[in-house]
Protein backbone atom coordinates (compact mmCIF):
# COMPACT_ATOMS: atom_id res chain seq x y z
CA UNK A 1 0.00 0.00 0.00
CA UNK A 2 1.48 3.10 -0.92
CA UNK A 3 -0.53 6.81 -0.02
CA UNK A 4 1.02 10.21 -1.14
CA UNK A 5 0.05 13.77 -0.72
CA UNK A 6 0.93 16.84 -1.94
CA UNK A 7 -0.29 20.22 -0.47
CA UNK A 8 0.89 23.48 -2.47
CA UNK A 9 1.07 26.56 -0.99
CA UNK A 10 -0.09 28.99 -3.37
CA UNK A 11 1.17 32.79 -3.15
CA UNK A 12 3.30 31.71 0.06
CA UNK A 13 6.05 34.91 -0.21
CA UNK A 14 2.85 37.69 -0.04
CA UNK A 15 0.92 39.29 1.89
CA UNK A 16 -2.63 38.22 1.35
CA UNK A 17 -4.48 35.17 1.69
CA UNK A 18 -2.99 31.43 1.81
CA UNK A 19 -4.55 29.46 -0.23
CA UNK A 20 -3.60 25.93 -0.20
CA UNK A 21 -4.55 23.16 -2.64
CA UNK A 22 -3.99 19.70 -1.52
CA UNK A 23 -4.28 16.20 -3.19
CA UNK A 24 -3.72 12.51 -1.70
CA UNK A 25 -4.27 9.51 -2.84
CA UNK A 26 -3.57 4.97 -2.14
CA UNK A 27 -2.50 3.28 -3.99
CA UNK A 28 -2.18 -0.69 -3.72
CA UNK A 29 0.19 -2.78 -5.83
CA UNK A 30 0.18 -6.47 -6.58
CA UNK A 31 2.93 -8.53 -8.70
CA UNK A 32 0.48 -9.54 -11.25
CA UNK A 33 -3.37 -8.76 -10.98
CA UNK A 34 -2.15 -4.65 -11.68
CA UNK A 35 -2.60 -1.79 -9.55
CA UNK A 36 -6.06 -0.19 -8.34
CA UNK A 37 -6.17 3.08 -6.46
CA UNK A 38 -8.35 2.29 -3.12
CA UNK A 39 -8.96 6.06 -2.70
CA UNK A 40 -8.22 9.76 -3.01
CA UNK A 41 -8.94 13.44 -2.24
CA UNK A 42 -8.75 16.91 -3.35
CA UNK A 43 -8.41 20.20 -0.67
CA UNK A 44 -8.70 23.11 -1.11
CA UNK A 45 -8.36 25.91 2.20
CA UNK A 46 -7.77 29.95 2.62
CA UNK A 47 -6.19 31.18 5.02
CA UNK A 48 -6.55 34.63 6.00
CA UNK A 49 -2.75 35.49 7.35
CA UNK A 50 -3.49 39.01 9.16
CA UNK A 51 -3.73 39.83 12.42
CA UNK A 52 -3.61 35.88 13.48
CA UNK A 53 -3.62 32.96 10.38
CA UNK A 54 -7.58 31.87 10.59
CA UNK A 55 -9.56 29.57 7.91
CA UNK A 56 -11.64 31.81 6.10
CA UNK A 57 -12.72 28.84 3.29
CA UNK A 58 -12.25 25.14 2.87
CA UNK A 59 -13.60 22.47 0.05
CA UNK A 60 -12.88 18.87 0.04
CA UNK A 61 -13.62 16.13 -2.36
CA UNK A 62 -14.85 13.64 -0.64
CA UNK A 63 -17.17 16.27 0.86
CA UNK A 64 -17.47 15.66 4.92
CA UNK A 65 -20.10 16.91 6.31
CA UNK A 66 -19.20 19.01 9.05
CA UNK A 67 -16.18 20.33 7.40
CA UNK A 68 -17.43 23.87 7.22
CA UNK A 69 -17.33 24.07 10.69
CA UNK A 70 -13.50 25.30 10.16
CA UNK A 71 -14.40 28.11 9.29
CA UNK A 72 -13.06 30.90 11.80
CA UNK A 73 -10.98 28.48 13.57
CA UNK A 74 -7.21 29.04 13.43
CA UNK A 75 -5.22 27.73 11.69
CA UNK A 76 -2.18 27.25 13.53
CA UNK A 77 -2.24 26.46 17.29
CA UNK A 78 -5.83 25.11 18.19
CA UNK A 79 -6.19 24.13 14.94
CA UNK A 80 -6.33 20.22 15.10
CA UNK A 81 -8.41 20.46 18.32
CA UNK A 82 -11.53 22.35 16.17
CA UNK A 83 -10.66 19.93 13.35
CA UNK A 84 -11.80 17.00 15.62
CA UNK A 85 -14.86 19.28 16.76
CA UNK A 86 -15.94 20.17 13.08
CA UNK A 87 -15.44 15.91 12.11
CA UNK A 88 -16.15 13.93 15.66
CA UNK A 89 -17.26 10.70 13.91
CA UNK A 90 -13.91 10.40 11.23
CA UNK A 91 -11.60 8.72 12.96
CA UNK A 92 -7.87 10.67 12.21
CA UNK A 93 -5.89 9.12 9.47
CA UNK A 94 -8.84 6.69 8.19
CA UNK A 95 -8.78 8.16 4.42
CA UNK A 96 -6.49 10.17 2.12
CA UNK A 97 -8.13 13.42 2.96
CA UNK A 98 -7.32 14.08 6.74
CA UNK A 99 -3.83 13.59 5.65
CA UNK A 100 -4.35 16.09 3.82
CA UNK A 101 -6.43 18.30 6.48
CA UNK A 102 -3.77 17.58 9.30
CA UNK A 103 -1.37 18.58 7.32
CA UNK A 104 -2.62 22.46 7.19
CA UNK A 105 -0.94 23.86 10.25
CA UNK A 106 2.40 22.80 9.38
CA UNK A 107 1.67 24.82 6.37
CA UNK A 108 0.75 27.56 7.32
CA UNK A 109 4.11 27.45 9.63
CA UNK A 110 6.43 27.05 7.00
CA UNK A 111 4.15 29.88 4.17
CA UNK A 112 6.34 32.46 5.30
CA UNK A 113 10.07 30.76 3.77
CA UNK A 114 9.93 32.82 0.57
CA UNK A 115 10.05 36.28 3.55
CA UNK A 116 13.38 34.32 4.58
CA UNK A 117 15.20 33.73 1.69
CA UNK A 118 14.43 36.30 -0.76
CA UNK A 119 14.44 39.77 0.73
CA UNK A 120 12.88 41.66 -2.26
CA UNK A 121 9.78 39.38 -0.90
CA UNK A 122 9.08 42.20 1.41
CA UNK A 123 8.71 40.28 5.21
CA UNK A 124 6.61 42.54 7.53
CA UNK A 125 8.88 43.92 10.27
CA UNK A 126 9.03 41.61 13.06
CA UNK A 127 6.86 42.95 16.40
CA UNK A 128 8.18 40.37 18.92
CA UNK A 129 10.15 37.62 19.28
CA UNK A 130 9.04 34.18 18.51
CA UNK A 131 8.44 31.53 21.00
CA UNK A 132 11.88 29.84 21.38
CA UNK A 133 12.47 26.16 22.30
CA UNK A 134 9.64 24.99 20.70
CA UNK A 135 12.00 22.18 18.45
CA UNK A 136 15.32 21.88 18.15
CA UNK A 137 15.69 24.01 15.69
CA UNK A 138 14.14 27.28 17.52
CA UNK A 139 16.23 26.21 20.56
CA UNK A 140 17.14 30.10 22.21
CA UNK A 141 20.37 29.79 21.65
CA UNK A 142 20.69 28.46 18.18
CA UNK A 143 21.98 29.89 14.98
CA UNK A 144 18.11 30.96 13.94
CA UNK A 145 17.01 32.68 17.45
CA UNK A 146 20.33 34.45 18.07
CA UNK A 147 20.48 35.87 14.25
CA UNK A 148 16.79 37.28 14.66
CA UNK A 149 17.89 38.72 17.94
CA UNK A 150 21.43 40.30 16.02
CA UNK A 151 19.45 40.98 12.55
CA UNK A 152 15.70 41.28 13.72
CA UNK A 153 15.66 38.84 10.61
CA UNK A 154 16.44 34.98 10.33
CA UNK A 155 20.11 33.95 8.53
CA UNK A 156 19.63 33.30 4.81
CA UNK A 157 18.95 29.73 3.90
CA UNK A 158 19.69 28.21 0.74
CA UNK A 159 18.56 24.44 0.25
CA UNK A 160 19.55 22.12 -2.36
CA UNK A 161 18.14 21.64 -5.92
CA UNK A 162 15.55 19.34 -5.24
CA UNK A 163 15.53 16.21 -6.74
CA UNK A 164 12.18 14.96 -9.08
CA UNK A 165 10.44 12.04 -7.44
CA UNK A 166 7.91 10.99 -10.32
CA UNK A 167 9.72 8.88 -12.72
CA UNK A 168 8.91 8.43 -16.27
CA UNK A 169 8.95 4.64 -16.18
CA UNK A 170 7.09 4.12 -13.07
CA UNK A 171 3.83 7.04 -14.07
CA UNK A 172 1.79 5.61 -10.96
CA UNK A 173 4.29 5.87 -8.16
CA UNK A 174 2.84 9.63 -7.40
CA UNK A 175 -0.24 10.92 -8.29
CA UNK A 176 -0.08 14.08 -10.65
CA UNK A 177 1.85 16.62 -9.41
CA UNK A 178 1.03 20.26 -10.72
CA UNK A 179 3.88 22.56 -11.71
CA UNK A 180 4.93 25.24 -9.05
CA UNK A 181 4.73 28.89 -10.07
CA UNK A 182 7.90 31.52 -8.68
CA UNK A 183 7.31 31.62 -4.54
CA UNK A 184 5.02 28.81 -4.22
CA UNK A 185 5.84 25.83 -1.82
CA UNK A 186 5.10 22.42 -1.90
CA UNK A 187 4.61 19.41 0.84
CA UNK A 188 4.91 16.24 -0.21
CA UNK A 189 4.35 13.11 2.00
CA UNK A 190 4.64 9.42 1.15
CA UNK A 191 3.66 6.67 2.96
CA UNK A 192 4.61 2.42 2.02
CA UNK A 193 3.50 -0.45 3.77
CA UNK A 194 3.82 -3.95 3.01
CA UNK A 195 5.06 -7.45 4.99
CA UNK A 196 8.04 -8.70 6.04
CA UNK A 197 8.69 -11.28 3.14
CA UNK A 198 10.01 -13.70 6.20
CA UNK A 199 7.79 -12.52 9.02
CA UNK A 200 4.79 -11.65 7.96
CA UNK A 201 3.61 -10.66 11.27
CA UNK A 202 6.05 -7.76 10.61
CA UNK A 203 4.61 -4.44 8.85
CA UNK A 204 7.55 -2.44 6.77
CA UNK A 205 7.21 1.12 6.83
CA UNK A 206 8.96 3.30 4.62
CA UNK A 207 8.14 6.65 4.57
CA UNK A 208 9.24 10.52 3.76
CA UNK A 209 8.23 14.20 3.59
CA UNK A 210 9.83 17.08 1.93
CA UNK A 211 9.17 20.55 1.60
CA UNK A 212 10.42 22.38 -1.59
CA UNK A 213 10.20 25.99 -2.16
CA UNK A 214 10.34 27.54 -6.28
CA UNK A 215 12.22 31.01 -6.07
CA UNK A 216 11.21 33.85 -8.22
CA UNK A 217 13.86 32.48 -11.03
CA UNK A 218 11.72 29.08 -10.99
CA UNK A 219 14.02 27.30 -9.19
CA UNK A 220 13.19 24.67 -6.99
CA UNK A 221 14.98 23.82 -3.80
CA UNK A 222 14.65 21.80 -1.11
CA UNK A 223 13.63 23.20 2.92
CA UNK A 224 13.30 20.16 4.88
CA UNK A 225 13.16 16.41 3.92
CA UNK A 226 13.21 13.35 6.34
CA UNK A 227 13.28 9.97 5.22
CA UNK A 228 11.87 7.59 7.89
CA UNK A 229 11.75 3.43 7.76
CA UNK A 230 9.69 1.42 10.51
CA UNK A 231 8.67 -2.04 11.73
CA UNK A 232 5.38 -2.78 13.39
CA UNK A 233 3.33 -5.59 15.03
CA UNK A 234 0.63 -6.49 12.33
CA UNK A 235 -1.45 -8.03 15.41
CA UNK A 236 -1.00 -5.50 17.79
CA UNK A 237 -0.45 -2.59 15.98
CA UNK A 238 2.69 -1.98 17.88
CA UNK A 239 5.55 -0.32 16.90
CA UNK A 240 8.94 -2.29 16.88
CA UNK A 241 10.99 0.01 16.00
CA UNK A 242 12.02 3.35 14.07
CA UNK A 243 14.74 4.97 12.60
CA UNK A 244 14.81 8.51 10.97
CA UNK A 245 16.48 9.90 8.37
CA UNK A 246 17.39 13.59 8.35
CA UNK A 247 17.81 14.20 4.66
CA UNK A 248 17.74 17.97 4.22
CA UNK A 249 17.20 20.20 7.50
CA UNK A 250 17.95 24.31 7.68
CA UNK A 251 19.67 24.86 10.79
CA UNK A 252 23.01 22.93 12.18
CA UNK A 253 21.22 22.54 15.43
CA UNK A 254 18.29 20.45 13.46
CA UNK A 255 19.39 17.16 12.30
CA UNK A 256 20.17 15.83 16.41
CA UNK A 257 16.01 15.68 16.42
CA UNK A 258 16.06 12.45 14.48
CA UNK A 259 16.75 10.59 17.70
CA UNK A 260 13.53 11.39 19.22
CA UNK A 261 11.96 9.15 16.55
CA UNK A 262 12.75 6.13 18.98
CA UNK A 263 10.43 7.75 21.90
CA UNK A 264 7.39 6.44 19.98
CA UNK A 265 8.63 2.48 19.95
CA UNK A 266 6.50 0.35 22.31
CA UNK A 267 3.56 3.10 21.08
CA UNK A 268 -0.20 1.34 19.85
CA UNK A 269 -1.62 2.59 17.03
CA UNK A 270 -3.56 4.29 16.20
CA UNK A 271 -3.41 6.70 19.05
CA UNK A 272 0.22 7.69 17.96
CA UNK A 273 -1.00 11.41 16.48
CA UNK A 274 -2.18 12.14 20.13
CA UNK A 275 0.98 10.62 21.84
CA UNK A 276 3.30 12.43 20.08
CA UNK A 277 1.35 15.61 20.27
CA UNK A 278 1.79 14.99 24.05
CA UNK A 279 5.35 13.86 24.44
CA UNK A 280 7.43 15.26 21.85
CA UNK A 281 7.78 18.34 22.59
CA UNK A 282 10.85 20.86 23.15
CA UNK A 283 14.69 21.56 22.32
CA UNK A 284 14.91 17.66 21.55
CA UNK A 285 12.18 17.23 18.68
CA UNK A 286 11.85 18.44 15.58
CA UNK A 287 8.44 19.84 14.60
CA UNK A 288 8.32 18.43 10.95
CA UNK A 289 9.63 14.80 12.11
CA UNK A 290 6.51 14.86 14.70
CA UNK A 291 4.32 15.55 11.24
CA UNK A 292 5.67 12.59 9.99
CA UNK A 293 5.78 10.29 12.85
CA UNK A 294 2.07 11.26 13.26
CA UNK A 295 1.53 9.82 10.20
CA UNK A 296 2.26 6.53 11.13
CA UNK A 297 -1.57 5.61 12.72
CA UNK A 298 -2.24 5.78 9.07
CA UNK A 299 -0.54 2.78 8.67
CA UNK A 300 -3.26 0.97 10.96
CA UNK A 301 -5.53 1.70 7.91
CA UNK A 302 -3.57 0.81 5.16
CA UNK A 303 -2.57 -2.59 6.55
CA UNK A 304 -5.97 -3.54 5.78
CA UNK A 305 -6.15 -3.29 2.55
CA UNK A 306 -2.79 -5.64 2.29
Amino acid sequence: MRRTSSLDLLDAGGHGPLRLRGTARDLRTADSTGDEVLGAAELDVVVERAPRPVVSAVRARPALPGLDRLVGAPAMSGYRAALAEALPDEPSGAGPLHVLLDDVPGAVIISGYAWAVEPSAGRPPLTREPPADVCSGWRSDGTMMTGLRAQGSMPRLAGPPAPALVRADDPLAWHELPPLGPREMRRLRRTDVGLDPTHPGILVVDAMFRDSYVDSDGDESVVHEYGLAARIDRDALTVLRVVADPRVLPWQECPVAGASAGRVVGQRLPGLRTHVRNELIGTSTCTHLNDLLRSLDDVAVLARAL
